[in-house]
């Protein structure tokens, strides 16, 4: 059979489909693709045989694209994408995933470049379509609904001209506890006429409930061992919605689900528990102020004086007064800001993905100097001496002048962008980019003075996101191939390499140097000795923080270990031994790395959008 015949073949078969009775005509008809993946092998050519058969196809009003557009937001994926989708001859409306918010070396800002935003609502007919994404936005963790999103749906439903006009929501993930903050997004839709929940993420076709709201999970566009590619097509009636898997290698169409569309009010529906926070009463720790910024928060804090400082991805960074939590200054930024701010005398210094380093006054909030780089900065910076040492997202490492902002040198060896805190020891600057490497480049030129790799394939295993620390003429890092590694600051040689604890991200140090702190991804913390050339254990212990992964560093003061988890717990534990000494629940969502202030007081922030300060 030749190309014209399938052609003919299909339009026929699908014409009839579309149209087998004038009297149940459906009201729209909307081509549905998920999880594209766009840099792994396949992705681009399942891609592109899709939009060829929608293309191919009569009466498909419009599309719609759940998330998860790229493997990882990185080199031209992105871009790629767009040219494929953009050759649709029909409207689309798209979100991004995890894959697009988590690995992105624009920090997501590359996503809303492209496209105009990274949410839409659309109103299609007698229907309404609205898209959020949940991240997780750039640290490991399970997602997250920006604040900002929450607070824009909530708006759009509350201007309803029609409070019963019938509403999808478009997510990737579903809209469950594998998104930290689930129920108050689901909250925000009580009482309105929400359809079904639109979302991807398990490249499956699954019909489920979110607490009374339909759900229905898509499948990806990609072809995996038997399941050839293809997508969804819904028929969209008065009455009913009819759901099919098209595959077009096959020329086949599946019916594989109907929803019944009507009337819904989902208020009364069976609830499932949400955080538990009454453990924080026995604790013996207080929160003595919290402030919201209004968006997520990726980083960490920093102090100045009487004040608390930090910045959140909707580029507000705002500074505290450290007693009251009284907001005592406020600057803005037109990009996010993923940097943990970095203080040294009156400045401020920290990166935004509008690809400029920043110098604030400490005291007030003024400009006293920008930098304008290439690519969008993600890393946080680092002050030593009279430079700052600071990571971009195209793998470029900047040292630039303290006093006003000019470039000494840059070292453009990584392949991949730069997310971490730099270290320094014997005059050699280091870090690890999502390249698989870790890197030591000379302070004054900075030349590559060393590259180091474990070899094992794959960028998502590198050792980029934990900030390096430094002891005994040794870096230490972990990483996603769950390895904790020693490597020599002079030559980049390994000294040690442990394996079997199933370490991630999460690493500190004790202020005296004498002990590598580290956590595993299931309950188990413990210390290393930093001394010596061989791996030699402190202590380990079960903390029963359960399964956790949040890049969120152990930090060390006066003899007390805390970090953060991903689901809201700090904990506080003995140095010496590891013994818990409290634990309190400050967030719904992934805390980020805690700044101990004192003794007996601490500051944190958390994706939430929270800054907390507690006491103890």
């Amino acid at each position: 059979m030749s190309m014209l015949q399938k052609v003919f073949i299909f339009a026929l078969a699908i014409s009839v489909y579309c149209q087998e009775d004038a009297s149940r005509q459906p009201e729209l008809i909307f081509a549905w693709m998920s999880d594209t993946h766009i840099g792994s092998q396949t992705a681009a050519n399942d891609l592109n045989s899709v939009v060829d058969d929608i293309n191919r196809a009569t009466h498909i009003d419009f599309a719609i694209v759940s998330g998860d557009i790229t493997e990882t937001d990185t080199h031209d994926n992105l871009e790629q994408a767009k040219v494929i989708l953009d050759r649709l001859d029909i409207p689309y409306y798209i979100i991004p995933g995890n894959h697009d918010t988590k690995w992105s070396s624009a920090g997501g800002a590359r996503f809303s470049a492209l496209w105009g935003d990274d949410r839409f609502n659309v109103e299609i007919g007698d229907y309404r379509f609205i898209g959020v994404h949940q991240g997780p936005m750039l640290r490991m963790g399970d997602g997250y609904i920006d604040p900002d999103d929450i607070a824009w749906v909530d708006s759009i439903l509350h201007a309803l001209e029609d409070p019963q006009q019938k509403i999808f929501i478009v997510q990737h993930y579903p809209l469950d506890p594998s998104v930290d903050n689930w129920y108050a997004f689901r909250d925000v839709l009580d009482g309105y006429n929400i359809q079904a929940v639109l979302n991807g993420h398990h490249h499956r076709n699954f019909a489920t409930s979110y607490e009374g709201i339909p759900g229905i999970m898509g499948r990806s566009t990609l072809h995996r061992q038997n399941q050839p590619s293809g997508y969804t097509l819904a028929k969209l009636y008065p009455d009913h919605m009819d759901l099919f898997e098209r595959i077009p290698s096959a020329d086949s169409l599946n019916h594989w689900y109907t929803l019944d569309i009507g009337e819904r009010n989902n208020s009364d529906s069976l609830r499932l528990p949400k955080p538990d926070y009454s453990h924080n009463q026995s604790s013996g720790v207080v929160m003595s102020w919290q402030q919201a910024m209004g968006s997520i928060i990726t980083a960490s804090t920093t102090s100045y004086k009487n004040l608390i400082i930090a910045g959140s991805t909707g580029g507000k960074v705002q500074a505290f007064d450290r007693e009251t939590g009284a907001i005592a200054w406020t600057w803005s930024s037109p990009g996010a800001v993923h940097s943990t701010p970095a203080v040294k005398g009156n400045r401020v210094i920290l990166g935004t993905t509008d690809s400029t380093v920043i110098c604030l006054a400490a005291a007030t909030g003024k400009m006293k100097w920008q930098t304008r780089v290439a690519e969008p900065l993600l890393g946080s910076p680092r002050i030593h001496k009279n430079r700052i040492y600071i990571g971009g997202g195209d793998g470029t490492l900047y040292a630039l002048a303290l006093r006003n902002g000019r470039l000494k040198w840059k070292n453009q060896s990584a392949d991949n962008y730069i997310e971490t805190l730099p270290v320094i020891a014997d005059k050699t600057v280091m870090f690890g980019a999502w390249d698989g490497a870790f890197y030591g480049v000379n302070i004054k030129t900075g030349d590559l003075e060393w590259k180091w790799s474990d070899g094992r394939p794959g960028d998502l295993y590198s050792p980029a996101a934990c900030w390096p620390v430094t002891s005994n003429g040794k870096v230490f890092v972990v990483a996603p191939d769950r390895a904790m590694t020693a490597i020599d600051v002079n030559t980049g040689n390994t000294v040690w390499r442990k394996t079997g604890h199933s370490v991630r991200e999460m690493i500190g140090i004790s202020a005296d140097g004498d002990q590598v702190l580290a956590r595993t991804m299931t309950d188990s913390v413990f210390g290393v000795s930093a001394a010596g050339n061989a791996y030699a254990e402190s202590w380990i212990v079960d903390a029963g923080y359960g399964r956790d992964f949040a890049p969120s560093m152990m930090m060390e003061k006066d003899g007390k270990t805390f970090f953060g988890t991903k689901d809201g717990w700090i904990y506080c534990m003995a140095t010496s031994d590891g013994e818990l000494l409290w634990k309190y629940r400050v967030s719904d969502g992934l805390v980020n790395t805690v700044l101990p202030l004192d003794d007996n007081q601490l500051v944190t922030t958390a994706a939430d959008g929270n800054v907390s300060l507690l006491k103890f």
